[in-house]
C-alpha cells in the first residue's frame, strides 16, 4: 500500500510540477508568437512630383494636342487594353505610356509607348492584330508632334 500511495503521489507532483508549467510556457511563447507586433521600419517617402518634367510635358502637349475631343490616360496595364484570360494576364506585365481614348465611346485610339524592352516588344502584335494604332515613342529622346497629329483618327 505505501508503494501505490508513492506512486500516486508522484503521478500528482510530476503533472503538477513538469506537466502543468511545460503547458504554460508553451501557451505563453505561442501568445508571444501570434501578438507579437511588428517593429520593423520600412521607409515610405512621398513623392513631390508624380512625373520627371520631360514626361509631364509631353502630357500636356498631348493633351493640348487633341483638344478635348479624347482624353489621355497615363501608365495604363495591357490587360485594361485588352481582354486576357489569368495566364496570360500573368505573362504580359508591360504597362502602355500613353493611351488615347474617345469621350463618347471609350474606344481606344492611339497607343502611344516605348517598346524597346523585351517583354514589351513581344505585346507589339497585339496591336496590329487588332488594327490598333500604336506609335512608338523612345524615353528620352525628342518627340514629333506634328507625327503624333497625323497618328490621331479624325
Amino acid at each position: 500500500m505505501n508503494t501505490s500511495v508513492f506512486l500516486s503521489y508522484a503521478f500528482i507532483y510530476s503533472v503538477l510540477f513538469i506537466v502543468v508549467p511545460f503547458i504554460l510556457v508553451v501557451f505563453v511563447m505561442t501568445c508571444i508568437k501570434f501578438f507579437k507586433t511588428n517593429t520593423e521600419e520600412h521607409t515610405v517617402k512621398f513623392k513631390k512630383m508624380l512625373f520627371d518634367t520631360q514626361s509631364f510635358t509631353f502630357l500636356n502637349s498631348l493633351k493640348e494636342m487633341v483638344g478635348g475631343k479624347y482624353d489621355v490616360c497615363c501608365n495604363v496595364p495591357i490587360d485594361t487594353v485588352f481582354e486576357m484570360d489569368a495566364e496570360t494576364a500573368a505573362e504580359n506585365h508591360t504597362r502602355l505610356d500613353y493611351v488615347v481614348i474617345d469621350h463618347n465611346s471609350s474606344e481606344v485610339k492611339l497607343v502611344i509607348s516605348d517598346f524597346s524592352n523585351q517583354e514589351d516588344a513581344n505585346s507589339k502584335s497585339l496591336f496590329e492584330k487588332f488594327n490598333i494604332k500604336l506609335v512608338e515613342i523612345a524615353r528620352g529622346k525628342p518627340y514629333d508632334m506634328q507625327m503624333l497629329k497625323q497618328s490621331l483618327p479624325v
